[in-house]
């Protein structure tokens, strides 16, 4: 395998005229990932196995990331090689790979510890960025819906996941059909990240810069919305930290009005998706159940069954992943549309 990465790093060398540096070993991605420079500028270079799939899916997440970056702050832009291509594709060892690179985002990973930086403050300037996303995917050329890249297709990441518990199997289906009953048009639905957590932006002088978009897909703006917020719990309130009913849900409100406040400031939503954002997180629910039983980290094992458990209970008793009063939250947005 040395072998290999010296041959595709090499490869990578004449395509993006970069020196790699080294490799990047954090993080949960499938991909190698490696830093890079290329002049005074530090490069992300993702290198993925070939199939037609991935391949598929590089272009579809690259066009994506080029056009908004083109049009906003915020947004790891694509690099293209000296042949004006968004990725390459290159042979070592009798395999395939594709090369992609990006430039480096500025800034840290926020620390959820510290209340300095992981506060409002943060949730409104998230929600200013992505309520600017979603407006421009909405005017994007390419944003139109096809069934390979939506949300529970192809590729879907837990699509041949089975899931052993037939409770949690009902509840899925269930979900499911009331998802698929919700309406879809441009000024709803397009292409989202639908993977926004601490670990997948960085922040410098309040301004965040949103990374890997492997997971982009046809989805709800509202559901991607939903996401962000499901992850910001897991990381300020989730189950793990022992916080009462009561404290999870102050913690969500926080985090939710804040996080639209922001979103206000650079787009619109009408209050119906608001109200459906509970939905998308129950859904979600069961990707974070799915998760922990296939990938759960050796060093907290003792605390798997009862995380599992916290879970399904949550599933098959229809109680939501946090519980938020959405009612309150909509009287403090006098803005917002209610049709």
């Amino acid at each position: 395998m040395e072998l290999e990465s010296n041959l595709l790093l090499s490869q990578a060398k004449q395509l993006y005229h970069i020196t790699p540096l080294w490799e990047i070993t954090t993080g949960y991605s499938g991909d190698s990932i490696f830093e890079a420079e290329s002049g005074l500028r530090r490069r992300i270079l993702r290198v993925a196995e070939f199939s037609n799939k991935k391949e598929a899916h590089v272009e579809f997440e690259t066009r994506w990331t080029e056009y908004l970056a083109l049009r906003m702050e915020g947004i790891a832009k694509p690099v293209r090689s000296v042949n004006n291509r968004l990725y390459e594709v290159a042979g070592a060892g009798g395999k395939t790979y594709i090369l992609s690179l990006q430039e480096k985002a500025p800034g840290k990973i926020v620390d959820i510890n510290d209340p300095k930086e992981f506060n409002e403050e943060l949730f409104f300037h998230l929600g200013m960025l992505m309520g600017r996303m979603h407006k421009l995917t909405m005017c994007y050329e390419g944003n139109q819906r096809c069934p390979e890249f939506k949300w529970n297709g192809p590729h879907f990441w837990r699509r041949n996941i089975a899931i052993p518990d037939e409770a949690v199997r009902q509840e899925e289906k269930r979900f499911l059909e009331e998802l698929e009953q919700l309406p879809i048009g441009n000024e709803n639905y397009g292409i989202v990240h639908f993977d926004i957590h601490t670990d997948n932006f960085l922040v410098e002088n309040k301004r965040i810069t949103l990374i890997d978009f492997d997971a982009c897909q046809f989805n709800w703006y509202a559901a991607d919305m939903a996401s962000a917020m499901f992850f910001m719990v897991q990381k300020g309130a989730g189950p793990l930290k022992n916080l009462t009913e009561k404290e999870r849900t102050n913690f969500a409100e926080a985090y939710l009005l804040s996080y639209l406040k922001g979103y206000l400031q650079t787009n619109t939503i009408n209050a119906y998706w608001i109200g459906k954002m509970d939905l998308f997180m129950r859904y979600q629910m069961i990707d974070e159940y799915v998760a922990a039983q296939t990938g759960w980290p050796e060093e907290s094992a003792h605390l798997k069954q009862w995380y599992l458990n916290w879970y399904k209970e949550r599933i098959v008793k229809h109680l939501p992943y946090v519980f938020i009063d959405y009612e309150r939250i909509l009287r403090n947005l006098p803005d917002l549309k209610k049709i």
